[in-house]
């Protein structure tokens, strides 16, 4: 059972943390809007988390500390389109009788992804309007050094 619960825990963690991509677009020196799209595990809110981190990563890779959010939108486009049937059991044919005692069981197939989208504009820390953004250091936390370095965020684990 314990082998069980190791191989669903790691089929999950790789389902989730392995899908998401996005797309930077620099409106202006110091704004820019960031595209995601997640795997259906993540969930909106996952595609939203990620896409408030990676706000964060942009503002220090073009040399701000600052950020706010002109504007942010979700949508969930995941869908179940079908499902997988798999059907087991025991046939007992006696003459010209038969008996079938079985189980179906339905794995579903999801299509889609939750996508988010946010337009940061971004500030350096003595700048007046920096005062109420959102310090993308701390967004980041602690290992925030490494997560630039990586120049990217590929899962909603993070």
């Amino acid at each position: 059972m314990k082998y069980f619960k190791l191989v669903v825990t790691v089929s999950v963690a790789a389902f989730v943390g392995a899908c998401a991509s996005s797309t930077t677009t620099q409106l202006a020196r110091n704004i820019v809007r960031i595209d995601v799209s997640a795997a259906p595990a993540c969930g909106a809110a996952g595609a939203r988390n990620l896409v408030s981190k990676l706000a964060a990563v942009e503002t220090i890779r073009l040399g701000y500390d600052k950020y706010l959010i002109a504007e942010m939108g979700a949508e969930n486009n995941v869908r179940v389109v079908g499902a997988n049937y798999n059907t087991t059991g025991t046939l007992n044919t006696f003459g010209n009788t038969s008996t079938f005692s079985g189980n179906t069981t339905a794995t579903p197939i999801v299509s889609g992804t939750p996508d988010a989208a946010i337009v940061a504009v971004m500030f350096e820390q003595r700048d007046p309007e920096a005062a109420n953004a959102i310090d993308a250091k701390t967004t980041l936390g602690a290992n925030w050094d490494e997560i630039v370095a990586k120049g990217t965020l590929r899962t909603c684990l993070n």
